[in-house]
């Protein structure tokens, strides 16, 4: 039997936050679903990743707002669409093996959390602590209100965990992602796993080649 994660064995603050707006014709996924995007390089998946965070909601009613970036500004004349919004943009979470500044200086990632996956470093994560990601993930769901999650380097994790603790941390996410109503875009080399194995993580997963939109 494999043992449920406790995910507040340790507490690690994350704050949801929104970036800029750059973007006015950005990816669209559905929320409350998982992405597992079959390549072997990862290009794809963050430049989905910040297409998504950095644009406006699916539901805005007034784009032309945005490009002033003067939101809040008592002198500007144009209907503010954030003051009276009900709905929410798009906020992210990022793990990933590669370097935390270098991706901000690639995709013009401000305010967007990004943890490194990684044994050395300070804020690093340890690629064995399972727990402490799934605590992390958690509480980014819980107080984000359009939460969405790349979670990179799923290879390397199952190589430092071994593939079951690693299916069933991705399962906890899984219905995490369906609970609230997040979006979790997985990126995955399909020549690092067996078919079986492939197979298994596939099952709760959409499938879905990118390009450079959706």
């Amino acid at each position: 039997m494999i043992e449920t994660f406790n995910i507040f064995k340790r507490k690690t603050k994350v704050i949801p936050v929104t970036e800029p707006v750059t973007n006015f014709d950005g990816a669209r996924l559905k929320r409350g679903s998982g992405y597992l995007v079959k390549e072997p390089k990862r290009e794809a998946c963050f430049e989905i990743f910040s297409s998504i965070v950095k644009g406006i909601c699916e539901e805005c009613a007034y784009p032309e707002a945005f490009p002033c970036e003067s939101i809040g500004c008592e002198e500007c004349t144009l209907v503010c669409p954030c003051k009276r919004c009900e709905h929410a943009r798009a906020q992210g979470l990022c793990f990933t093996m590669d370097s935390p500044e270098g991706l901000r200086q690639r995709y013009l990632l401000q305010t967007t959390p990004i943890f490194w996956i990684s044994r050395h470093g300070t804020g690093s994560i340890n690629p064995a602590n399972l727990e402490i990601m799934a605590g992390i993930i958690n509480e980014f769901f819980r107080k984000s209100k359009n939460p969405v999650v790349l979670l990179d380097a799923v290879e390397y994790l199952i190589i430092t965990n071994g593939f079951i603790p690693v299916l069933k941390f991705l399962h906890d996410l899984r219905e995490w992602v369906i609970l609230h109503d997040a979006v979790l875009i997985l990126p995955l080399n399909p020549a690092a796993l067996d078919e079986k194995e492939l197979a298994l993580i596939e099952r709760n997963m959409q499938h879905v080649e990118f390009s450079s939109k959706v």
